[in-house]
C-alpha cells in the first residue's frame, strides 16, 4: 500500500512539511527513534510524517510529541518542547494534523482498564479508567481541533492542512468483546466524528485512517496497532502498549500520499 503510493508521487508540488500531534502521528515505539528529542518524546523516523517525507521529498519539520493535547499545539510546552505551533511558519506548505485523542483520554482508557489490577488501585490509573469522564471530554474536544486548525491557518494562509484521524486500536468485534472494547468503540467513534466535523468547519480536508484501520486491529494477520502489554527487560516490540506499529504508520502514510497525488492544492 505504502510503496505503491510512494512511486506515485510528484502530482503536488510543495516543499516544507511540519507535522503537529500525539502519539498516533508521532509513533512511540517503533524503530528507529528519531534524534535529537527526549525519549519520552516518543518520535519515531518511521512514523508517518517521515514516510511521506521521504517518499514526496519534502524538508519535514516533525513538531509531534507523545501525551499531546489540542493546548500542546497552541500554547503549551511538553517534556521541554515549545508549543507545536511554533513550528508553522508563512512559507509552509503542508501541515498534517493528528490531535484529540489525549483530550478526551482515548488510549488512556484503554490502557487503564488493560492493565494489572494492582495499577488501578493508583489515582492516577484509575481516573483514566472512568468511562463516564472520557465521555464528557468528547462535548468540547471539535472547538479545541477547530481552534487548532485555525491557528494553523492564520500562521500559514496558504499552506494545505490536512486533518489525519486516529487508528483504531479495536476492530468491530475482538476476541474480548468486553464492556471495555465496546466502550473504546463508542469513544473512537466519537472522536472520529468530532474530528470530521472540526475539518469541515475549518475548511481543511480530513484523511481517514480509522475506518480502513478497523480491518487491522490488533490480533488480525497485519495489525496496524499493538495490543496492550507489560513491558520486560530485553523484549522488541512493535509499537508502544495500544498504539500504531510500523505497518499502520505506513497504512497511514500511503493514504496521506494518495491524497497529495490525487488532489492538488487549491491557491
Amino acid at each position: 500500500m505504502f510503496e505503491e503510493a510512494a512511486r506515485k508521487t510528484g502530482a503536488w508540488r510543495g516543499k516544507n512539511y511540519v507535522a503537529l500531534g500525539s502519539s498516533f502521528a508521532a509513533g512511540p515505539g517503533i524503530a528507529p527513534r528519531a534524534p535529537g528529542v527526549s525519549r519520552r518524546v516518543g518520535r519515531s523516523r518511521g512514523n508517518y510524517p517521515h514516510l511521506v517525507a521521504a517518499a514526496a521529498g519534502l524538508e519535514l519539520t516533525d513538531a509531534t510529541c507523545s501525551g499531546a493535547t489540542c493546548d500542546h499545539i497552541l500554547r503549551d510546552s511538553l517534556f521541554g518542547m515549545p508549543p507545536q505551533l511554533t513550528a508553522v511558519r508563512p512559507d509552509t506548505d503542508l501541515v498534517t494534523v493528528t490531535v484529540g485523542g489525549n483530550d478526551i483520554g482515548l488510549t488512556q482508557y484503554l490502557l487503564a482498564r488493560r492493565a494489572p489490577a494492582p495499577l488501578r488501585l493508583l489515582p492516577a490509573v484509575a481516573r483514566a479508567a472512568d468511562a463516564e469522564a472520557a465521555l464528557r471530554r468528547v462535548d468540547g474536544v471539535e472547538e479545541r481541533i477547530v481552534e487548532v486548525l485555525e491557528a494553523v491557518q492564520a500562521r500559514a494562509p496558504w499552506a494545505r492542512v490536512l486533518v489525519v484521524n486516529y487508528l483504531s486500536v479495536v476492530g468491530p468485534e475482538s476476541p474480548r468483546d468486553s464492556v471495555v472494547d465496546r466502550t473504546y468503540r463508542v469513544l473512537a467513534e466519537e472522536l472520529a466524528a468530532r474530528t470530521e466535523a472540526a475539518a469541515a468547519r475549518a475548511g481543511v480536508e480530513l484523511i481517514d485512517v480509522r475506518t480502513p484501520s478497523l480491518d487491522h486491529p490488533h490480533g488480525s494477520r497485519d495489525p496496524w496497532t499493538v495490543d496492550f502489554y507489560v513491558p520486560l527487560p530485553g523484549q522488541h516490540y512493535p509499537g508502544a502498549p495500544c498504539h500504531p506499529t510500523a505497518a499502520g504508520m505506513a497504512a497511514a502514510a500511503a493514504l496521506v500520499l494518495d491524497r497529495l497525488i490525487d488532489v492538488p492544492p487549491v491557491r
